[in-house]
């Protein structure tokens, strides 16, 4: 199920030299994106910071800013 991100929240933790990005969504719940690389930290910090809106779906684990009726067409 897709869900509109509502805002995020960073980590990078130097020592592991990984990153992570909790997202979080209307109804106040959460989910986070662990053990990223910088590379793709910033793209995804890029995405949410520029585009609008965002939706995340847990289940496919796919960032997007199509929703959910318009990419399965």
């Amino acid at each position: 199920m897709q869900r509109r991100v509502s805002y995020f929240d960073v980590e990078w933790d130097r020592k592991q030299q990984a990153g992570a990005v909790r997202l979080a969504f209307d109804d106040r719940t959460f989910a986070e994106l662990r053990s990223l690389s910088m590379e793709e930290m910033g793209l995804i910090c890029n995405m949410l910071r520029a585009e609008k809106p965002v939706y995340y779906d847990e289940e496919a684990e796919l960032l997007s800013t199509l929703p959910e009726e318009r990419r399965n067409r």
